[in-house]
Formats: C-alpha cells, sequence, structure tokens
C-alpha cells in the first residue's frame, strides 16, 4: 500500500503588473478590484506600486517582480500567476523568457512598439532582428495552456493584430480571448477573475 504523505501545493500568488503612468496601482484601473476580490477569497494576490512607473523600463520592472516572486514565494518563486495589463503584459512576457511561472494572464499585449519612441525605450520591444520575443523559452517556463490572453477589438492604443502577432507566437488558441467592445481594458471585467480561478485550481 502506498502511504504517500499529501503535501498540499500552496496556492499560487497573483502578481498584478500594471500598465504605465500609474502611480498608485490601487487606486488605478481594476487593479485593486481584483485584489480585494481575490484577497476575499484566501487568494494570495500582490498588488504594489511598482518603480519608474512612468517609463516601466523593462530593466527595472523585470527584476523589481522577480523580488517580489521571491517574497511573496520563497519555498517557489515559480508558485506564481502573473496578470499583466499594458505595460505589464509586456514584462511579463520578457519576465517568463527568464523564470518559470504557474500561469500568465496578459491584457492588451502588444507586440511592436507602435512606432512610439517612448515605449521602445522601455526596451520590450522587438527591432528588426535584435530583441526578438523568446516564445519557446516562454512556453518551456509556463505550458501553453496555462497563458490566457485578452484583448478588445476596439482598443485605442493596440490594433488586433498586434495582439494575434503575441497569440500565434505563443500558439495559443481556446485560451485567447478576444470580447468586444472593450477597449483598452482599463474597466474591471468577470472574465479575469474567472480565469484566476481556473489557473488556480489547475495545480
Amino acid at each position: 500500500p502506498s502511504h504517500q504523505i499529501n503535501m498540499k501545493v500552496p496556492t499560487p500568488t497573483v502578481i498584478i503588473c500594471p500598465g504605465n503612468g500609474c502611480s498608485n496601482i490601487r487606486q488605478s484601473n481594476w487593479y485593486g478590484i481584483i485584489y480585494e476580490k481575490l484577497i476575499e477569497k484566501n487568494i494570495p494576490c500582490i498588488c504594489k506600486d511598482f518603480p519608474d512607473p512612468l517609463h516601466a523600463r523593462r530593466d527595472r520592472w523585470v527584476p523589481f517582480m522577480r523580488s517580489v516572486a521571491e517574497e511573496s514565494s520563497p519555498g517557489d518563486p515559480s508558485n506564481v500567476i502573473l496578470v499583466g495589463h499594458s505595460s505589464g503584459a509586456q514584462a511579463a512576457l520578457r519576465y517568463t523568457e527568464l523564470y518559470p511561472v504557474h500561469g500568465v494572464v496578459l491584457v492588451s499585449a502588444t507586440y511592436s512598439d507602435l512606432g512610439d519612441a517612448h515605449e521602445r525605450m522601455s526596451g520590450y520591444y522587438p527591432q528588426g532582428d535584435t530583441n526578438p520575443y523568446l516564445f519557446q523559452d516562454m512556453l518551456t517556463n509556463c505550458k501553453r495552456e496555462c497563458w490566457y490572453q485578452f484583448h478588445s477589438d476596439d482598443d485605442p492604443f493596440i490594433p488586433l493584430y498586434e495582439a494575434e502577432k503575441i497569440r500565434d507566437g505563443l500558439g495559443l488558441s481556446s485560451t485567447y480571448n478576444m470580447l468586444s467592445g472593450r477597449s483598452h481594458f482599463f474597466d474591471y471585467f468577470d472574465e479575469l477573475e474567472t480565469v484566476i480561478d481556473v489557473l488556480i485550481s489547475d495545480d
């Protein structure tokens, strides 16, 4: 007979990675709302201000996210779910090139800097053949079925084809969600809580 000790894996910690320009993350967009909803359900969630909020530079954000993962899940920093919105989605992509995670939710992600010099300076975007996305590394660090992506057909900043290039790079199908009429997802949306619940129950 097997005497298997049932070691319960701790619930993954959800880390909210905001868009740029948010100096008070809890008061911005839907970040504080999803934080409260998760905490109410005893799902650990980190929703704190990121450094360099205006420029959201990769060389500041990715190491910061790593330190948050190590602090919040010291036994296993990979036991985290990154929820990234806008610049935070770019940071989540680049983080996952380097480090394993339990799951990723991308909201309003873009493939290119869309010709915006300020965005280009952040360091997330491919430039010609340099700085490519390492999609294979991302999938090694987070299995494909644990990637979720949300985009809207009326995003005023990021055309749908940009999101679809990320979708195709990761090879997503059923976990890619095009929700019509949601703009740049400034407002809270129930579908976000639903996919986090799915990721939490899948361990």
